[in-house]
């Protein structure tokens, strides 16, 4: 399947970003690689969620770059990029949404599956 190439431009907030930066490259390329994903031509409002989803890994990149050579790391803000990505990859259908698995869930599921959450919920 062809996908147009996604508008990445680098005009963002009515400034041209120069595109040859080593940061704008890698946010270039996890927008395509997103889009690659997606299997098919992004609509306009896809492209806002794959460009915001870029955005938000090199945020999270940043971060877990930081913390492996030791710098500090704000906790909170990570776990919130991180969960802000998640949403991001739902929305776009490249994740899925966890879901609790409990014994009310364990209807239909053979007996020995079943006796495996039962005895992990105690």
């Amino acid at each position: 399947m062809s996908i147009e190439p996604i508008a990445f431009d680098m005009s963002i907030a009515g400034r041209k970003i120069d595109g040859r930066t080593m940061e704008a490259k890698r946010f270039r390329l996890i927008g395509l690689e997103l889009a690659d994903q997606l299997g098919r031509n992004p609509t306009p409002s896809e492209r806002l969620l794959l460009m915001n989803a870029a955005t938000l890994a090199m945020l999270c990149e940043q971060a877990t770059a930081d913390l492996l050579e030791g710098k500090p790391v704000d906790q909170e803000n990570y776990r919130r990029n991180v969960t802000l990505l998640g949403a991001n990859l739902i929305k776009l259908g490249l994740a899925k949404k966890s879901r609790d698995l409990s014994k009310r869930d364990s209807a239909g599921t053979d007996d020995f599956g079943a006796a495996l959450i039962e005895a992990n919920l105690h």
